[in-house]
C-alpha cells in the first residue's frame, strides 16, 4: 500500500510515457502519453457525450447508468442508494453518479435456458443443428410473439432480482418473484413480464436520481441490447416515459479511453473539445408510445408493491 498514491487524477491528465521496454511488447512508439485509468463505463458514458440531465445506459447481461452533475447543482445532495458519486470520475469537474441492475440481458438468458432444458437433457429430441438455430431464434421469435400481446392493467408482473438487487439500495439477498400467472399464461406472456421487468428496474434507478433533485430528461444507450431489440428498446421507452437514443458505436468504452487519451496527449485542449470530433453518433432514436404509458404506471405500481413484499418492507 505504501506504493499507492493518494492523490487521485482524471483520465485526460498524462500519467507518464510509454516506455521502450512496453513498447516493443505492445508495438507502439516509445514515448507516448499514458493517461490515467478509469473505469469501462464511465469512459462508455465519454463517447456517448454525456452531460448533465442526460443518463447514459450501458446494457449488456447486466446495466451501468452513469450521469453527470456540477458542483452547483449537486451541492451537498448525496444521492442514497447508489454505486457512485465521485468528483471527476467521469468528466473532469463534474460530479459523476453511477448506478445500475445486476441483471438484465442476464435475466433474458435464464429464461433461454429454462425454455431449452428439454433439448439439452432429452436424448433425440433434437439435432445439435436445430438446437443451434433454436437457441440462435428462441428470443427473436418470442420478441415478436411478445410485442403482439396487448398490455393490460392485469398483465403478469415480474421483479428482475434474478440475481439480486444492485441499486437502488443494493441487496443481493433478494430474489425475482413472478406475480399473476394463470393457466392462460405462454411463454411469451411470461416473457413479456421480464423485458417489462428489466425496464422497471432502470425506471427505478432513473426516479431515484430525479427525487434527488437531479433531472434525468433524456437517456442514451450502449451496449448490445439497445441494438438487437427493438422490442425491449420500445417497451423501455414506453416504461421510462422519455426518448431514447441508442449510441452508433459498438466499442464506446474503448472510444471514451481515446477521447480521455488524446487529451492527455495534447491533441485537444478540453475532453469536450475532443467530444465534439470524436464522439459517437446517435443511430437510432426511440419515442415512448402516449398510448401505452398509463397501463405501464399502473403495472410499474405493481412492480413497486410487488418488491415490498419480497424485500420484506411492507
Amino acid at each position: 500500500m505504501d506504493t499507492l498514491n493518494p492523490a487521485t487524477q482524471t483520465s485526460d491528465i498524462s500519467a507518464g510515457q510509454l516506455t521502450k521496454e512496453w513498447a516493443d511488447k505492445l508495438g507502439l512508439p516509445a514515448g507516448i502519453a499514458v493517461g490515467y485509468g478509469a473505469f469501462d463505463c464511465h469512459m462508455g458514458a465519454v463517447a456517448a457525450n454525456v452531460r448533465p440531465n442526460v443518463l447514459t445506459k450501458v446494457m449488456g447481461t447486466s446495466t451501468c447508468d452513469i450521469t453527470v452533475a456540477t458542483p452547483t447543482e449537486l451541492g451537498d445532495i448525496c444521492v442514497p442508494g447508489i454505486c457512485g458519486q465521485v468528483n471527476g470520475s467521469v468528466i473532469p469537474g463534474m460530479i459523476g453518479l453511477e448506478a445500475g441492475q445486476s441483471a438484465f440481458g442476464d435475466l433474458y438468458a435464464w429464461f433461454k435456458k429454462v425454455l431449452l432444458w428439454p433439448t439439452r437433457h432429452v436424448e433425440g429430441i433434437i439435432s445439435p443443428a436445430q438446437l443451434q438455430q433454436l437457441e440462435d431464434s428462441i428470443l427473436i421469435d418470442l420478441s415478436r410473439a411478445a410485442q403482439s400481446l396487448p398490455i393490460k392493467e392485469n398483465d403478469i408482473v415480474s421483479l428482475d432480482w434474478v440475481n439480486g438487487r444492485r441499486t437502488p439500495d443494493a441487496d443481493q439477498n433478494v430474489s425475482m418473484a413472478l406475480t399473476g400467472i394463470k393457466m392462460g399464461a405462454d411463454a411469451p406472456h411470461l416473457f413479456k413480464a421480464i423485458v417489462e421487468a428489466t425496464a422497471f428496474g432502470a425506471r427505478a434507478i432513473t426516479e431515484r436520481f430525479q427525487q434527488s433533485g437531479i433531472p434525468i430528461s433524456s437517456i442514451v444507450t450502449i451496449g448490445g441490447i439497445s441494438k438487437k431489440s427493438d422490442y425491449v428498446m420500445q417497451t423501455c421507452a414506453d416504461i421510462w416515459k422519455c426518448p431514447i437514443e441508442v449510441l452508433d458505436s459498438d466499442q464506446s468504452c474503448a472510444l471514451g479511453a481515446a477521447i480521455m487519451a488524446s487529451v492527455a496527449a495534447g491533441k485537444y485542449p478540453s475532453v469536450e473539445a475532443a467530444q465534439q470530433v470524436m464522439a459517437s453518433p446517435v443511430c437510432k432514436t426511440y419515442q415512448p408510445n402516449a398510448d401505452n404509458i398509463a397501463v405501464y404506471d399502473a403495472l410499474y405500481a405493481k412492480y413497486q408493491a410487488l418488491g415490498k413484499v419480497v424485500s420484506g418492507d411492507l
